[in-house]
């Protein structure tokens, strides 16, 4: 039975992959001019920035990108840009529920804490633990985010559920030894992948609808 929830942040509870992305191409054209497409970077979806940053350096050694530098900007840009991402459907319903069933609620992200906390504050979230992926050594798809939330929550691994979005996410969370629901994105070009999720879930609608059966 499940008694602690953690949640990712990015592409779960906001809609901030599309921000991140046009985040990303905005700074690769003007430092380095390399136009990468939507596709192209939403590769790199579920990384950290730092991790991206040093993938994309080795894609495209030619364009003699710096992987600290690149990091840097994406991250100061996107701390004004994080506010402009909206909820996911069914997001603060689904957390709200849970607070109500007095389950302990965690957020574990890859994002600096400080976009964590401007996006909990902005929404009213009712999440006052948080774990970044900045905090520790190795980001998804290693279990480690997880493992620091499970950590402060004074959990278990098995006593967890994790809601994700991504591979990566799924994965890492699946290494911590937790419960796993996958929402992934309707248009993933590789769904197939998310068949190790215990949980597979068409959208946080889907997931509140279960605490309701």
């Amino acid at each position: 039975m499940m008694q602690f929830a953690i949640f990712d942040m990015d592409g779960l509870l906001i809609d901030s992959e599309p921000v991140w992305q046009r985040v990303e191409r905005r700074v690769l054209q003007q430092l380095y001019g390399l136009d990468l497409s939507v596709a192209e970077v939403a590769a790199y979806s579920g990384m950290s920035t730092k991790e991206l940053s040093i993938a994309i350096a080795r894609a495209y050694p030619d364009a003699d990108v710096n992987a600290g530098q690149l990091c840097t900007a994406i991250l100061e840009e996107m701390s004004a840009a994080i506010g402009s991402a909206s909820l996911m459907p069914g997001a603060l319903a689904l957390l709200e529920r849970i607070a109500e069933l007095d389950l302990p609620l965690a957020i574990a992200s890859s994002s600096p804490l400080s976009f964590i906390e401007s996006v909990v504050r902005k929404h009213a979230l009712p999440v006052r633990l948080f774990t970044s992926g900045t905090e520790v050594e190795f980001s998804k798809p290693h279990p480690a985010v997880f493992q620091l939330a499970a950590q402060r929550s004074g959990a278990q691994p098995w006593q967890c559920r994790v809601w994700e979005d991504s591979i990566n996410g799924v994965i890492a969370a699946k290494a911590a030894c937790m419960n796993v629901v996958a929402v992934p994105d309707p248009g993933h070009p590789t769904p197939e992948k998310f068949a190790i999720a215990d949980s597979l879930h068409n959208s946080l609608w889907e997931s509140l609808r279960a605490f309701y059966q």
